[in-house]
């Protein structure tokens, strides 16, 4: 049984994106992304540098914030100019309404890192500026000013990289359906913390031991830009590992409450997956298991239905190996009489709707009184008590199923015959096919009963061996004398159940 799968272009629709949404989003991450950094760098500056002389502390801030406002400007002017270049081949399939290409699959994949590397090169032509200007200067401290900014520039691409992420996991989910999670550039764990400690705190503490050393001659005392960069430190730590900790909690989270459907039994369960790293891996990983729990559920449900719950059991416990063992069973055997003429008569549709109504009878019966259907053989029906699960009762059982089924079968003419005695019950067949079944006396002895119950008009024949050892049962049927039975004897006892 296959399970099929909606297309994605219907995912695509019901998911409601559009490459303008996925583009704003992206835009005004990274705006948000390089004036956090920005707003942080600036403000350092111009807490740890010496005003030159006839330069208040106000006016200095004026510039500076008027140079950080105009360099934004540009950035983000940059960015909304390029994003269509730059996100355009990569996200317009979603307003195509198409699946994407092997190559648009990538190029989303890799969305994320491309949006990070956007801003290094103006942050670094911003740190070469800076710090030329800072050569010329008096009392300039170049080296300072470059480093400061280009530490300013990575936090940037930090959280840009993160954010960029959270945003396009619901494109990645449709990409990475069909496509390999292993492709394209894999950021896993272990980079993404320790990403989030160095920009958060690494970078921040490196700060601040150099501060004393960088801003000796500060107008400021030495303790306010190494507070500033403390309270930075804090908060940008804490913004990165919680962004990081989301991009790897919320998944795990997700696959725990799956595993806890699945642990219930629930195997409808499945993961989006929304990321082409190690956690990707991961959540590729639980669908393929629980596809494959799924198929071997619906294998087990196939395997019961046609062997019965018992023999499947018995087969997953003790392995299938040819052979048996002498039972002691009791079986019964049913059999419809002019199937023959039904099949001239009738069309091979109308044929087995009546068959299926026929061995639905059966099967309840039998399953009533502890028994099991065997096999089908065309317009009958084996039947088997006592094997493969024992029963202490198994002739009674058997002598039930038979008077049940006759009153059951009111507008199905059949003959039932029931036997009991011992008979090999196991695996026959082949190594590569094989069936359990029962092979004895009593088999043969209860097919030839049910051909000649049906000349009777009871339709039931059993043989005078089960009605003995049948207990509180054997009170329901009659001694009906001796008939032949072909390829058996010319003189056995037989009996009928009482009117």
């Amino acid at each position: 049984m296959a399970l099929r799968k909606r297309p994605r272009e219907v995912e695509v629709v019901s998911h409601g994106l559009r490459a303008s949404t996925i583009e704003h989003g992206l835009v005004a991450r990274l705006i948000v992304a390089n004036s956090i950094a920005g707003i942080t760098v600036t403000t350092y500056f111009a807490l740890a540098t010496h005003l030159p002389a006839g330069v208040s502390r106000v006016q200095n801030f004026a510039v500076t914030a008027a140079t950080f406002v105009v360099f934004n400007l540009i950035l983000s002017g940059l960015a909304v100019t390029r994003a269509k270049r730059l996100l355009r081949p990569a996200v317009r399939w979603l307003d195509e309404r198409r699946d994407p290409t092997p190559d648009e699959r990538v190029a989303v994949i890799r969305l994320p890192r491309r949006i990070a590397l956007f801003p290094l090169p103006y942050w670094t032509a911003a740190a070469i500026g800076t710090a030329v200007a800072q050569a010329f200067a008096e009392d300039g401290k170049p080296l300072f000013t470059l480093i400061g900014t280009l530490e300013g520039g990575l936090f940037a691409c930090a959280i840009g990289f993160l954010l960029a992420e959270r945003v396009l996991r619901p494109m990645l989910s449709i990409v990475l359906q069909s496509g390999d999670a292993r492709r394209g550039p894999l950021v896993g764990v272990g980079p993404r913390l320790l990403l989030a400690w160095l920009l958060g705190s690494g970078f921040p503490m490196l700060g601040i031991v150099t501060t004393p050393i960088v801003a000796s001659d500060a107008d400021l005392p030495v303790t306010i830009p190494m507070a500033f960069l403390a309270a930075a430190g804090f908060v940008s730590g804490l913004l990165l590992t919680g962004a990081a900790a989301r991009s790897i909690g919320e998944p795990m989270r997700d696959l725990r409450l799956a595993l806890e459907r699945v642990g219930t039994g629930d195997l409808t369960a499945e993961l989006a997956v929304d990321n082409a790293g190690e956690i990707g891996q991961l959540q590729r990983g639980f669908n393929e298991m629980v596809g494959g729990l799924r198929e071997r559920a619906q294998l087990a449900d196939l395997f019961n239905r046609h062997v019965g719950p018992e023999v499947a059991r018995r087969a997953l416990q003790e392995g299938a190996v040819l052979g048996g063992e002498v039972r002691s069973v009791s079986v019964l055997f049913v059999d419809i009489i002019g199937s023959t003429a039904l099949t001239r008569e009738r069309s091979p549709a109308d044929v087995v709707t009546i068959l299926n109504s026929f061995f639905a009878i059966v099967v309840a019966c039998v399953d009533a009184q502890g028994g099991w259907v065997n096999k089908f053989e065309g317009d009958g029906a084996l039947c088997v008590f006592g094997a493969p699960i024992e029963h202490a009762d198994h002739a009674g059982s058997a002598l039930r199923a038979a008077r049940q089924l006759a009153l059951a079968l009111h507008d199905i003419d059949a003959g039932i015959g029931v036997s009991s005695g011992e008979a090999v019950a196991g695996n026959v067949g082949a190594e590569l096919r094989l069936e359990y079944t029962v092979i004895g006396e009593p088999v043969n002895e209860a097919a030839r009963l049910s051909e000649a119950a049906k000349t009777r008009t009871g339709r039931v024949l059993a043989s005078a061996a089960s009605v003995a050892a049948a207990g509180d049962e054997a009170g329901r049927w009659l001694q009906s004398g001796t008939i032949a039975l072909r390829g058996i004897g010319t003189d056995f006892a037989v009996c009928e159940p009482r009117s």
